[in-house]
């Protein structure tokens, strides 16, 4: 099996990041709301899962690694990870 371009995966996360932050002003930064939109939008498997809610809620709970209430490029490719987790385990 020929292993997928992972540069263009790595790409399109931060295309995303950068689509989806600074709708609240700091494009820096993803809003928790800001977030939510992004998941539903860019994790549709996944958010259409009947656990949907708890996931989210789970992850979300765990994000805002600092405290200060957004999540930067940092925490939310910590996000992706634990989705991308998620979505495996649903997957099996």
């Amino acid at each position: 099996m020929a292993c997928p371009n992972l540069e263009i995966a790595g790409l399109s996360f931060i295309k995303a990041f950068r689509d989806f932050a600074g709708k609240d002003g700091d494009a820096k930064t993803l809003s928790k709301d800001e977030l939510y939109q992004l998941a539903v939008a860019g994790f549709p498997t996944l958010c259409g899962h009947e656990k949907k809610e708890d996931i989210l809620n789970g992850v979300f709970g765990k994000m805002d690694q600092n405290k200060d209430g957004k999540i930067d490029f940092q925490e939310y490719m910590f996000f992706n990870t634990c989705l991308i987790i998620a979505l495996e385990d649903i997957c099996k």
